[in-house]
């Protein structure tokens, strides 16, 4: 199974917060590192982690703002202004916004940063737009996959990689809570093995927003990988660790991803790796009411 593409993204964000943070002088020269593993025609969130020449991230603090530009054939498109979301809180994270391409193709993205009144560009960033994402995106069905519960397992060590497991969170498979007529949020996440390290807290975020949620949404999380009764990994038939059915049937090739389904089954916002509880909080508030 291919890791996440954003791995390098990690290291670099990690040795950047090491060496102090986001101080610098006005005339810094950032790069853009990107945080999709894909980006296809219609709505995305896009990611990017904003580094220095002396390889420090730019993190969010007060009088700093960045600003995308999006085009396509040299042509502006459309532009908006990026909100920072912590990967891991106090740590590293990176800039976003949701965005929607209409073609597919090569596009260009820019970016301004502005520290305490100064100003400073990026080089033009360009990326690839598919015309169809190979995983299950915003307007599609969510796969009715049959994940295990403590229901059918009551090992939670074959469960869950997390430190303090939420048991709500496997209660039931993503095939009956789709037929329990509900909105869903589904997380695919492995605290314990997460090569980017985002994986813990896109988890405590889920769990934080399931108490707010809990009366009127189902949550569940997914491990990415087939665990032992001791929790471990279960070597596969690839050279890896074995891949869970519902990560194979919801075709995830990265982790963490997390999805947002409505009442009718179907997902209406998906996040590739860290995503903050207030856009949990807006994406579930929009489909349950």
């Amino acid at each position: 199974m291919r890791r996440l593409l954003i791995v390098p993204v990690v290291f670099a964000l990690a040795l950047a917060a090491a060496c102090g943070g986001g101080d610098g002088a006005s005339d810094a020269v950032f790069n853009m590192i990107p945080g999709n593993s894909e980006l296809a025609v219609g709505p995305n969130r896009f990611a990017a982690g904003l580094i220095d020449e002396d390889n420090r991230i730019l993190l969010e603090e007060a009088g700093t703002s960045v600003h995308f530009r999006f085009l396509q054939g040299g042509a502006p498109k459309f532009e908006d202004d990026a909100t920072f979301v912590w990967a891991i809180p106090d740590v590293n994270g990176f800039w976003t916004a949701n965005v929607d391409f209409d073609a597919e193709g090569e596009w260009t993205v820019e970016a301004a940063v502005t520290r305490d009144g100064d100003e400073a560009a990026l080089d033009p960033y360009t990326f690839t737009v598919l015309a169809q994402s190979q995983f299950p995106n915003v307007g599609d069905p969510a796969p009715p996959s049959e994940n295990l519960t403590l229901g059918t397992e009551p090992n939670v060590k074959r469960i869950s990689t997390d430190a303090e497991p939420e048991p709500a969170l496997y209660e039931l498979t993503v095939a009956q809570a789709l037929e329990a007529g509900k909105p869903l949020v589904v997380t695919f996440a492995t605290p314990a093995y997460c090569q980017t390290r985002f994986c813990g807290p896109m988890v405590d975020n889920v769990k934080e927003v399931r108490a707010e949620f809990a009366d009127s949404v189902n949550f569940i999380h997914i491990e990415p990988f087939v665990l032992d009764e001791e929790g471990r990994l279960v070597p596969g038939t690839q050279g890896g660790p074995a891949v869970t059915e519902p990560m194979q049937q919801w075709r995830l090739q990265t982790e963490p991803w997390t999805f947002v389904i409505d009442a009718g089954g179907v997902i209406t916002a998906r996040f590739e790796g860290a995503a903050s509880a207030n856009e949990l909080r807006q994406a579930i508030g929009e489909v349950a009411g």
